[in-house]
Protein backbone atom coordinates (compact mmCIF):
# COMPACT_ATOMS: atom_id res chain seq x y z
CA UNK A 1 0.00 0.00 0.00
CA UNK A 2 1.43 3.77 -0.52
CA UNK A 3 2.18 5.66 2.56
CA UNK A 4 3.96 8.48 3.56
CA UNK A 5 6.65 9.39 6.44
CA UNK A 6 7.27 12.07 8.80
CA UNK A 7 10.56 13.13 9.15
CA UNK A 8 10.89 13.46 12.72
CA UNK A 9 13.91 15.63 12.68
CA UNK A 10 13.07 17.42 9.81
CA UNK A 11 10.10 18.93 12.13
CA UNK A 12 12.38 19.37 15.03
CA UNK A 13 14.94 21.29 12.92
CA UNK A 14 12.10 23.72 11.59
CA UNK A 15 10.48 24.05 15.12
CA UNK A 16 14.23 25.31 16.11
CA UNK A 17 14.33 27.65 13.11
CA UNK A 18 10.80 29.06 14.25
CA UNK A 19 11.78 29.62 18.02
CA UNK A 20 15.32 31.36 17.21
CA UNK A 21 12.52 34.03 15.71
CA UNK A 22 10.25 34.09 18.53
CA UNK A 23 12.74 34.05 21.04
CA UNK A 24 10.90 30.88 22.94
CA UNK A 25 8.89 27.57 21.53
CA UNK A 26 6.10 28.41 24.10
CA UNK A 27 5.43 31.30 21.98
CA UNK A 28 4.87 29.49 18.33
CA UNK A 29 1.00 28.17 17.94
CA UNK A 30 1.59 25.26 15.75
CA UNK A 31 -1.33 25.08 13.28
CA UNK A 32 -2.15 20.97 12.55
CA UNK A 33 -6.00 22.41 10.87
CA UNK A 34 -7.06 20.20 8.24
CA UNK A 35 -5.11 17.37 8.91
CA UNK A 36 -1.97 18.99 9.88
CA UNK A 37 -1.43 20.03 6.37
CA UNK A 38 -2.16 16.93 5.32
CA UNK A 39 1.05 15.65 7.34
CA UNK A 40 -1.29 13.64 9.89
CA UNK A 41 -2.96 15.45 12.62
CA UNK A 42 -3.22 13.61 15.81
CA UNK A 43 1.08 12.26 14.68
CA UNK A 44 1.82 15.86 13.88
CA UNK A 45 0.46 16.80 17.41
CA UNK A 46 2.35 14.29 19.78
CA UNK A 47 5.70 15.50 17.59
CA UNK A 48 4.42 19.25 18.60
CA UNK A 49 3.78 18.51 22.43
CA UNK A 50 7.16 16.45 22.48
CA UNK A 51 9.39 19.52 21.23
CA UNK A 52 7.12 21.73 23.85
CA UNK A 53 4.57 23.39 21.71
CA UNK A 54 1.99 24.06 23.93
CA UNK A 55 -1.14 25.87 22.21
CA UNK A 56 -2.36 24.34 18.70
CA UNK A 57 -4.74 25.58 16.06
CA UNK A 58 -6.85 23.62 14.02
CA UNK A 59 -10.10 23.75 11.57
CA UNK A 60 -12.90 23.06 13.49
CA UNK A 61 -14.31 21.16 16.53
CA UNK A 62 -13.75 17.64 15.47
CA UNK A 63 -10.07 18.02 15.12
CA UNK A 64 -9.46 20.03 18.40
CA UNK A 65 -11.49 16.86 20.52
CA UNK A 66 -8.92 14.56 18.72
CA UNK A 67 -5.98 16.34 20.25
CA UNK A 68 -7.18 18.90 22.83
CA UNK A 69 -5.59 16.26 25.76
CA UNK A 70 -1.91 17.25 24.61
CA UNK A 71 -2.32 20.71 24.61
CA UNK A 72 -3.31 24.11 27.25
CA UNK A 73 -5.04 25.72 24.40
CA UNK A 74 -6.55 24.46 21.01
CA UNK A 75 -8.14 27.16 18.74
CA UNK A 76 -10.62 26.22 16.16
CA UNK A 77 -10.15 28.29 13.41
CA UNK A 78 -13.23 28.27 10.98
CA UNK A 79 -15.80 26.24 12.47
CA UNK A 80 -19.87 27.36 13.05
CA UNK A 81 -20.52 28.06 16.94
CA UNK A 82 -20.77 24.74 18.83
CA UNK A 83 -24.59 24.44 19.72
CA UNK A 84 -22.77 22.19 22.83
CA UNK A 85 -20.26 22.84 26.44
CA UNK A 86 -17.65 21.93 25.08
CA UNK A 87 -13.61 22.05 27.06
CA UNK A 88 -12.64 25.17 28.36
CA UNK A 89 -9.28 24.27 27.05
CA UNK A 90 -11.05 24.83 23.44
CA UNK A 91 -11.12 28.41 22.41
CA UNK A 92 -13.44 29.40 19.14
CA UNK A 93 -12.67 32.05 16.93
CA UNK A 94 -14.78 34.62 16.47
CA UNK A 95 -15.34 35.94 12.43
CA UNK A 96 -18.45 37.84 12.98
CA UNK A 97 -20.54 39.57 15.27
CA UNK A 98 -23.61 37.04 14.38
CA UNK A 99 -21.08 34.09 15.46
CA UNK A 100 -20.42 35.92 18.44
CA UNK A 101 -24.31 36.75 19.44
CA UNK A 102 -24.80 32.59 18.39
CA UNK A 103 -21.96 31.10 20.58
CA UNK A 104 -22.95 29.47 24.27
CA UNK A 105 -22.08 31.52 27.65
CA UNK A 106 -18.97 30.64 29.61
CA UNK A 107 -16.83 29.70 26.06
CA UNK A 108 -13.82 30.32 25.66
CA UNK A 109 -13.19 32.50 22.34
CA UNK A 110 -10.27 34.67 20.13
CA UNK A 111 -11.71 37.71 18.29
CA UNK A 112 -10.58 37.53 15.03
CA UNK A 113 -10.02 41.16 13.28
CA UNK A 114 -10.39 42.32 10.03
CA UNK A 115 -7.37 44.64 9.27
CA UNK A 116 -6.93 44.28 5.33
CA UNK A 117 -7.56 40.70 4.45
CA UNK A 118 -11.01 41.29 3.86
CA UNK A 119 -11.78 37.67 4.72
CA UNK A 120 -13.24 37.40 8.21
CA UNK A 121 -13.06 39.09 11.11
CA UNK A 122 -14.69 42.49 13.39
CA UNK A 123 -13.99 45.81 11.30
CA UNK A 124 -13.15 48.76 13.52
CA UNK A 125 -16.36 49.93 14.62
CA UNK A 126 -17.61 46.59 15.57
CA UNK A 127 -14.98 46.37 18.57
CA UNK A 128 -16.95 48.00 21.31
CA UNK A 129 -20.26 45.81 20.47
CA UNK A 130 -18.33 42.47 20.69
CA UNK A 131 -16.32 43.20 23.94
CA UNK A 132 -19.55 43.92 25.07
CA UNK A 133 -21.77 40.82 24.32
CA UNK A 134 -18.74 39.09 25.68
CA UNK A 135 -18.79 40.80 29.06
CA UNK A 136 -22.47 40.04 28.73
CA UNK A 137 -22.73 36.39 27.89
CA UNK A 138 -19.53 36.08 30.67
CA UNK A 139 -17.47 34.27 27.45
CA UNK A 140 -14.07 34.31 28.09
CA UNK A 141 -12.04 36.19 26.09
CA UNK A 142 -8.58 34.04 25.30
CA UNK A 143 -7.28 36.04 22.50
CA UNK A 144 -7.39 39.04 19.97
CA UNK A 145 -5.95 38.00 16.42
CA UNK A 146 -5.66 39.07 12.65
CA UNK A 147 -3.99 37.74 9.74
CA UNK A 148 -2.07 39.18 7.07
CA UNK A 149 -2.41 38.34 3.34
CA UNK A 150 0.58 39.64 2.01
CA UNK A 151 3.43 38.64 4.51
CA UNK A 152 5.40 36.87 1.78
CA UNK A 153 5.28 39.90 -0.78
CA UNK A 154 7.53 41.86 -2.01
CA UNK A 155 5.92 45.41 -1.57
CA UNK A 156 4.20 47.95 0.91
CA UNK A 157 0.89 45.64 1.94
CA UNK A 158 2.52 44.07 4.65
CA UNK A 159 3.61 47.11 6.41
CA UNK A 160 0.16 48.79 5.72
CA UNK A 161 -1.50 45.95 7.35
CA UNK A 162 0.86 45.51 10.37
CA UNK A 163 -0.28 49.52 11.11
CA UNK A 164 -3.67 48.70 11.02
CA UNK A 165 -3.12 45.78 13.48
CA UNK A 166 -1.14 47.81 16.02
CA UNK A 167 -3.69 50.55 15.52
CA UNK A 168 -6.27 48.14 16.38
CA UNK A 169 -4.55 46.69 19.16
CA UNK A 170 -4.61 50.63 20.94
CA UNK A 171 -8.41 50.25 20.41
CA UNK A 172 -8.96 47.28 21.76
CA UNK A 173 -6.71 47.70 24.99
CA UNK A 174 -8.64 51.07 25.87
CA UNK A 175 -11.95 49.25 25.27
CA UNK A 176 -11.24 46.36 27.72
CA UNK A 177 -9.77 49.15 30.23
CA UNK A 178 -12.66 50.85 30.03
CA UNK A 179 -15.02 47.68 30.20
CA UNK A 180 -12.63 45.58 33.15
CA UNK A 181 -12.26 42.93 31.02
CA UNK A 182 -8.59 41.28 31.72
CA UNK A 183 -5.91 42.10 28.73
CA UNK A 184 -6.04 38.63 26.37
CA UNK A 185 -3.32 37.45 24.39
CA UNK A 186 -2.48 38.91 21.16
CA UNK A 187 -0.96 36.95 17.75
CA UNK A 188 -1.09 37.90 14.34
CA UNK A 189 2.35 36.76 12.91
CA UNK A 190 1.75 33.59 10.33
CA UNK A 191 5.03 31.96 9.10
CA UNK A 192 6.13 34.36 6.80
CA UNK A 193 5.40 37.51 8.76
CA UNK A 194 7.24 35.87 11.59
CA UNK A 195 10.29 35.49 9.70
CA UNK A 196 10.17 39.02 8.39
CA UNK A 197 11.10 39.65 12.10
CA UNK A 198 13.96 40.71 13.41
CA UNK A 199 14.52 40.79 16.81
CA UNK A 200 11.33 42.65 17.37
CA UNK A 201 8.81 39.89 17.63
CA UNK A 202 6.41 41.45 20.44
CA UNK A 203 3.33 39.31 20.03
CA UNK A 204 2.57 36.66 22.79
CA UNK A 205 2.87 34.51 20.32
CA UNK A 206 2.88 33.23 16.82
CA UNK A 207 0.51 30.89 14.62
CA UNK A 208 3.01 29.09 12.70
CA UNK A 209 1.86 26.20 9.79
CA UNK A 210 3.67 25.81 6.52
CA UNK A 211 7.01 26.59 7.32
CA UNK A 212 6.65 23.65 10.55
CA UNK A 213 6.28 21.39 8.03
CA UNK A 214 9.65 22.67 5.57
CA UNK A 215 8.19 25.32 3.17
CA UNK A 216 8.58 28.96 2.75
CA UNK A 217 7.56 31.77 0.35
CA UNK A 218 9.20 34.44 1.33
CA UNK A 219 11.95 35.81 -0.65
CA UNK A 220 15.94 35.17 0.48
CA UNK A 221 15.68 39.20 0.42
CA UNK A 222 14.05 38.64 4.08
CA UNK A 223 15.26 35.73 5.37
CA UNK A 224 17.48 32.80 4.65
CA UNK A 225 16.49 30.77 7.05
CA UNK A 226 16.37 26.90 5.80
CA UNK A 227 13.81 24.72 6.10
CA UNK A 228 13.15 20.95 5.46
CA UNK A 229 9.96 18.97 4.22
CA UNK A 230 8.39 17.02 6.34
CA UNK A 231 6.59 14.67 4.56
CA UNK A 232 7.77 12.08 2.03
CA UNK A 233 5.17 10.22 -0.43
CA UNK A 234 5.50 6.67 -1.59
CA UNK A 235 3.93 4.18 -3.78
CA UNK A 236 4.02 0.47 -3.99
CA UNK A 237 4.55 -1.73 -7.53
CA UNK A 238 1.78 -3.15 -8.72
CA UNK A 239 2.54 -4.53 -11.84
CA UNK A 240 5.82 -3.99 -14.50
CA UNK A 241 5.32 -5.13 -18.31
CA UNK A 242 8.09 -4.56 -20.82
CA UNK A 243 6.41 -2.82 -23.35
CA UNK A 244 7.50 -2.77 -27.18
CA UNK A 245 8.01 0.82 -29.13
CA UNK A 246 4.90 2.23 -30.46
CA UNK A 247 2.72 0.47 -27.70
CA UNK A 248 0.69 3.49 -25.85
CA UNK A 249 0.10 3.46 -21.94
CA UNK A 250 -2.87 4.14 -20.24
CA UNK A 251 -6.46 6.43 -20.69
CA UNK A 252 -6.25 8.13 -24.52
CA UNK A 253 -2.94 6.13 -24.73
CA UNK A 254 -1.48 9.86 -24.46
CA UNK A 255 2.20 7.96 -23.46
CA UNK A 256 3.70 6.43 -26.64
CA UNK A 257 7.30 4.08 -26.32
CA UNK A 258 9.55 5.69 -28.41
CA UNK A 259 11.81 2.33 -27.36
CA UNK A 260 11.47 -0.97 -25.95
CA UNK A 261 10.96 0.04 -22.41
CA UNK A 262 10.19 -1.38 -18.59
CA UNK A 263 6.82 0.70 -17.09
CA UNK A 264 5.32 -0.67 -13.75
CA UNK A 265 2.05 0.62 -12.74
CA UNK A 266 1.72 1.77 -8.54
CA UNK A 267 -0.86 1.70 -6.15
CA UNK A 268 -1.56 5.75 -5.64
CA UNK A 269 -3.81 8.01 -8.20
CA UNK A 270 -6.22 11.43 -7.81
CA UNK A 271 -8.60 9.28 -5.96
CA UNK A 272 -5.87 8.96 -3.20
CA UNK A 273 -4.86 12.88 -3.55
CA UNK A 274 -1.72 12.45 -5.88
CA UNK A 275 -2.73 15.00 -8.81
CA UNK A 276 -4.33 13.89 -12.00
CA UNK A 277 -1.39 14.40 -14.27
CA UNK A 278 -2.70 14.60 -18.01
CA UNK A 279 0.38 12.91 -19.73
CA UNK A 280 1.76 15.43 -21.26
CA UNK A 281 5.10 18.13 -19.80
CA UNK A 282 7.64 15.68 -18.01
CA UNK A 283 6.89 15.26 -14.46
CA UNK A 284 9.41 12.80 -12.15
CA UNK A 285 9.59 11.08 -9.12
CA UNK A 286 11.88 12.63 -6.43
CA UNK A 287 14.52 10.08 -7.88
CA UNK A 288 13.86 11.48 -11.32
CA UNK A 289 12.46 8.44 -12.61
CA UNK A 290 9.88 9.26 -15.72
CA UNK A 291 5.92 9.57 -14.33
CA UNK A 292 3.92 8.27 -17.92
CA UNK A 293 0.48 8.76 -19.12
CA UNK A 294 -2.34 9.71 -17.55
CA UNK A 295 -2.97 9.31 -13.71
CA UNK A 296 -5.64 7.13 -13.09
CA UNK A 297 -7.80 7.20 -10.07
CA UNK A 298 -6.10 4.51 -8.05
CA UNK A 299 -2.82 4.24 -10.23
CA UNK A 300 -0.53 5.62 -11.91
CA UNK A 301 3.06 4.37 -14.16
CA UNK A 302 6.30 5.14 -13.66
CA UNK A 303 9.47 4.30 -16.38
CA UNK A 304 10.70 2.20 -13.44
CA UNK A 305 10.78 -1.42 -11.93
CA UNK A 306 11.27 -0.81 -8.12
CA UNK A 307 9.08 -2.02 -5.44
CA UNK A 308 8.97 0.99 -4.23
CA UNK A 309 9.04 5.03 -5.49
CA UNK A 310 9.11 8.21 -4.07
CA UNK A 311 6.50 10.57 -5.75
CA UNK A 312 8.36 13.51 -3.75
CA UNK A 313 10.34 14.29 -0.57
CA UNK A 314 9.78 18.16 -1.45
CA UNK A 315 6.25 19.21 -2.79
CA UNK A 316 7.90 21.96 -4.89
CA UNK A 317 8.65 20.66 -8.02
CA UNK A 318 4.66 19.45 -8.19
CA UNK A 319 3.78 22.67 -7.05
CA UNK A 320 5.02 24.26 -10.23
CA UNK A 321 4.14 21.60 -12.35
CA UNK A 322 0.35 21.64 -11.62
CA UNK A 323 0.81 25.63 -11.45
CA UNK A 324 -0.51 25.67 -7.48
CA UNK A 325 1.27 26.11 -4.21
CA UNK A 326 2.84 22.97 -1.92
CA UNK A 327 0.20 23.83 0.62
CA UNK A 328 -2.14 22.21 -1.72
CA UNK A 329 0.01 19.24 -2.79
CA UNK A 330 0.68 18.02 0.74
CA UNK A 331 -3.24 18.71 2.24
CA UNK A 332 -4.62 16.75 -0.70
CA UNK A 333 -3.47 13.16 0.45
CA UNK A 334 -5.93 10.99 1.72
CA UNK A 335 -6.15 10.73 5.33
CA UNK A 336 -6.48 7.20 4.72
CA UNK A 337 -3.05 6.58 3.76
CA UNK A 338 -0.86 5.53 6.36
CA UNK A 339 1.77 8.22 7.94
CA UNK A 340 4.85 6.64 9.26
CA UNK A 341 7.42 8.66 11.36
CA UNK A 342 11.10 8.07 10.29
Amino acid sequence: MAFVTINKTNFEHNIKTLTQKTGDVSKIMGVLKNNAYGHGLEIMAKLSCELGIKRAAVKNLKEAEKIVHLFDEVLVLVDHPPTYKISSKISIAVNSLKALQQIMPETSVHLNLDTGMHRNGLVEDEYLLALEIIQQKKLFLKGVFTHFRSADKLDSDYFWQESNYQRAKVKILSHLNALGIQTPLFHSCNSAALLRQNGSFSDDYARCGIAMYGYSYLPKTYVDCEFKPVMSLWAKKLSTRVLKKGQKIGYGGVYKCMEDEIVSTYDIGYGDGFFRYDGFGELYTADKESIVGRVSMDSLFVKSDKELVCLFNDATMLAKHFNTITYEIVTKISPEIERKII
